[in-house]
């Protein structure tokens, strides 16, 4: 949900201040676990689930990667997307985005990026190029932004591609706006958070942008809210996680 907020450059353009290769994520902060999403209009309180999440240490070719798989509807309609990361530099190597339209494929290896639309009807779009520089994946940059040695006002800027574009990447510019205290439902008690607002820099206005809400201790992603150009809650996703590891999947499912 979070791949749309951000807007795709030319190839060839330099990276901006405070640019990627300042910032560190650490993929091992990422715990496993499993749970549930609710998806609401608006900002809500509370809601009934209606999917579910899992990230998981997977083996896949040698390699040893986090992948996060998620299932949910937005009104009657269903989702889904999985993203495959390094598990230590949350570097992609392949993503999947289940839609009512078709499915959404990319991979990557370093600045290639391969891209697959396989449409509900009619035959797949294909599109490869190698980018200027390595980006992270659009999808699931909210583990990315986790991993990271968050704190008061820190902020930085990743380059990412975004797999329902056809080439091209973006920048995408995050800011710890304050820690703060949330309260998932009336009988828990409430846990600190750190409040990370996302968007594409200085020429946003009018575009989607993405608030997230990252627990201090644990770093799990709880709340993912989109706004609107006046900071109003177009919609939230909540993310009840639990710190267990469900059977491991093959890569990809």
């Amino acid at each position: 949900m979070i791949a749309g907020l951000v807007g795709c450059v030319p190839l060839g353009m330099s990276l901006p201040f405070e640019a990627e290769e300042t910032l560190a994520p650490e993929g091992a902060r990422i715990k496993a676990a499993v749970g549930w999403l609710t998806t609401e209009p608006g900002e809500t309180a509370t809601g009934n689930p209606d999917g579910q999440i899992t990230i998981q240490i997977v083996h896949f070719t040698g390699r040893t990667l986090l992948q996060q798989v998620r299932h949910y509807k937005v009104g009657d309609a269903a989702y889904g997307d999985s993203v495959l990361l390094d598990r230590t530099t949350l570097r992609p190597v392949a993503t999947w985005r289940w839609t009512p339209r078709g499915t959404y494929i990319a991979r990557y290896n370093h600045r290639v990026v391969d891209r697959v639309f396989e449409p509900v009807r009619g035959g797949s779009i294909h599109s490869s190029e190698t980018l200027d520089l390595e980006p992270y994946s659009a999808l699931g940059v909210e583990l990315i932004i986790a991993s990271l040695p968050l704190s008061q006002g820190f902020h930085g800027v990743l380059p990412v591609a975004v797999d329902t574009a056809q080439r091209g990447f973006s920048y995408l510019r995050f800011e710890v706006q304050t820690e703060m205290t949330m309260q998932e439902r009336p009988d828990q008690k409430g846990i600190s958070t750190w409040l990370v607002d996302c968007d594409n820099g200085a020429n946003s206005s009018g575009l989607e942008r993405t608030r997230l809400y990252i627990a201090v201790d644990g770093r799990a992603v709880r709340k993912i809210q989109h706004l609107g150009p006046d900071n109003e809650v177009l919609s939230t996703l909540r993310r009840m996680l639990l710190g267990a590891q469900a059977p491991r999947p093959k890569a990809g499912e």
